[in-house]
């Protein structure tokens, strides 16, 4: 099993955390071993965020192994060929590291600033993906569809090898990430029987599409934090983690009621990997006997000092990590 740190980009600097300390993060990363480092994508939100092209620009110049990760993009906001260019480049840059996930997503407003229609988004977001699959693997692209068309345009330097993760919660999208994509984005709201029925679907499709399920790959999001108990990690970060998840329950997230801002850490437990190292390991073994090939753990959530994530980032890499090779 992989391991990665999805990367926190909300802007909250009454709390004193600068997107600069993302510097420092994944420096420390790179020294106890992960294996990626992932960016997310919000707009209008009313505390700031981090922009994910030019953050992983950055971390990509700060960082020498770490793979780089989109988790995940939402194609249809953007111009197709300059996207592709963008990706395609940061993947040149950073020596053949990036993987570019996308996903549809859910917040109405976001997707509205960029005139995409929220219940038609499925199909903008299937052409949108094809056009940019094609021009990293194609010498000339011409296009006419419903709401891109091109004519012989190209992208070069073009990625030499990018797998394309898809993110989705619903059957229908993990079906469409088995059909069109390298891998499939797990949600972190998804709980263990969740997961069970959720890879089910996935594995199936790949048979279904003739797909061989060693070249795929199950990523799973979690939010993560090390301490010396279950109870000490829960002092730390309920605050952090149910301050963030109260903004999830106004936007409308799949998994909550959009009406719904009261949210109970109780009710959230399960799908976290947090307490002692050996405890986070139990909880990783499960997901690992499910089928889940890399885990991008949330380590930072908004309004938390840089001092307590540093900590539990290098309380993962330096124990959480070899006792999970040790297996």
């Amino acid at each position: 099993m992989k391991f990665g740190v999805f990367l926190n980009q909300y802007y909250t600097p009454e709390s004193g955390f600068e997107v600069t300390d993302l510097y420092e993060q994944v420096e420390l990363m790179e020294r106890v071993g992960f294996d990626g480092a992932a960016v997310g994508e919000r707009h209008v939100h009313e505390e700031g965020f981090a922009e994910a092209i030019t953050t992983l620009s950055a971390i990509a110049a700060r960082t020498e192994r770490l793979e780089l990760a989109t988790m995940a993009l939402l194609p249809m906001c953007y111009d197709p060929i300059r996207l592709a260019e963008q990706v395609a480049m940061i993947d040149r840059l950073s020596d053949g590291r990036m993987h570019f996930g996308a996903a549809i997503g859910y917040r109405e407003r976001e997707l509205e600033a960029f005139g995409v229609d929220l219940e038609g988004r499925s199909k903008t977001f299937i052409e949108s993906l094809s056009l940019l699959k094609r021009l990293w693997s194609e010498e000339s692209v011409s296009h006419d569809g419903p709401e891109w068309t091109v004519e012989d345009v190209f992208v070069s330097p073009r990625p030499e090898e990018m797998p394309v993760w898809i993110g989705g919660h619903a059957d229908v999208a993990i079906k469409r990430a088995a059909y069109r994509g390298d891998g499939w984005i797990a949600s972190a709201s998804s709980t263990t029987e969740d997961l069970k029925h959720q890879i089910g679907v996935y594995e199936d499709a790949l048979d279904e599409f003739g797909e061989n399920r060693d070249d795929h790959e199950v990523v799973l999001m979690r939010d993560c934090f090390v301490a010396d108990s279950v109870a000490d990690a829960r002092e730390t970060i309920e605050p952090y983690l149910l301050r963030m998840y109260e903004w999830y329950a106004r936007w409308g997230q799949t998994y909550m009621d959009e009406h719904e801002v009261e949210v109970d850490y109780d009710d959230l437990e399960e799908k976290f990997v947090i307490g002692s190292p050996d405890e986070c390991v139990d909880q990783l073994r499960v997901y690992e006997d499910l089928g889940v090939d890399q885990v991008y753990l949330r380590c930072q959530f908004p309004g938390q000092p840089q001092d307590v994530t540093l900590e539990t980032v290098e309380r993962f890499g330096r124990e959480v990590m070899p006792a999970m090779e040790a297996r």
